[in-house]
């Protein structure tokens, strides 16, 4: 989904950080590794030690320059669950994607209809499944060519994720990654996580069942951007990291004010990000299940 930015060279002397002295802490737990800086760390340094490179880690964490902070969180690696999507037509017109959804049904191949805004112009796309094993996946997609749509292909997205956290993770993983919070409040399942200011910068409504994560809401006006780059903190960035919506609607927010909600979907999960009327900011994001829902 990211643009590969620009590659630094490693002899760049500016890359220690501030201060002096210190190591490197890495966080294993989910699917993304988190190194929290320490003084004296650098990304130098960084790259060395997790095998990656310099330019990787400025690109997973939004890094525009070469100087990183003693508490920052930093991303190492991306999130290797991906979902392997079979892709069965985009069409600018609604009724021949309902078309298309209707003859692959009546072939007994399960397809659903998403829309994504791409410069402004709406396209109906249709999806004959999504599978986690690739296997699986051409499989279905050799059903959906002998069905006779010869240009099907198929697409790998990673799982809807916030900080590589989502539905169905133990809730200790989000202090694990975020660090912990500067206070916590409950009421009932739901936790609200205070990192800075007075506001909640997570919310999470967990499972009855296991406590794991049902819901988890981030609210990055209450987060540091120094210390959480990898966050989407804009529209743009946002579209960095997921790419374009399924969905995009107008919502009323503050009194009469409107704002845009950005909304993803994937494998029953429902990822909602609102821009603030700036058209930029972002308000809060919100990662469902939707089942759980």
């Amino acid at each position: 989904m990211r643009k590969f930015k620009q590659v630094f060279t490693a002899g760049i002397i500016s890359l220690a950080v501030i201060f002096s002295g210190g190591a490197v802490q890495a966080d294993h737990s989910g699917d993304r590794e988190v190194a929290v800086v320490e003084k004296g760390d650098t990304l130098y340094a960084l790259a060395n030690k997790y095998h990656t490179s310099i330019a990787r880690i400025s690109e997973l964490n939004h890094l525009e320059g070469t100087t990183i902070y003693p508490g920052q969180r930093l991303i190492l690696s991306e999130d290797e669950e991906a979902y392997h999507k079979i892709m069965a037509g985009s069409f600018s017109k609604k009724e021949n994607a309902a078309n298309r959804v209707s003859f692959l049904q009546k072939k007994d191949i399960p397809a659903v209809m998403s829309t994504a805004v791409i410069n402004g112009k709406t396209h109906y796309r249709v999806q004959a499944g999504a599978f986690k094993n690739k296997k699986n996946a051409e499989k279905q997609l050799k059903a959906v060519k002998k069905a006779g749509i010869k240009d099907a292909y198929i697409i790998a997205e990673e799982r809807l994720q916030i900080f590589g956290l989502a539905p169905g993770d133990a809730y200790d993983d989000i202090l694990s990654r975020m660090g912990e919070p500067k206070k916590t409040e409950a009421y009932l399942n739901i936790e609200s996580l205070y990192y800075q200011n007075d506001g909640a910068g997570v919310r999470v409504t967990k499972n009855m069942k296991d406590g794991t994560i049902g819901s988890m809401a981030v609210y990055p006006e209450y987060l540091s951007e120094r210390m959480f780059p990898a966050l989407p903190f804009t529209k743009e960035q946002v579209i960095e990291e997921y790419g374009q919506a399924n969905k995009t609607e107008s919502v009323t927010c503050y009194e009469s004010a409107k704002c845009v909600e950005l909304i993803y979907q994937l494998d029953n999960h429902e990822l909602k990000v609102r821009i603030d009327r700036d058209g930029s900011t972002v308000q809060f994001m919100e990662l469902t299940h939707l089942i759980y829902r």
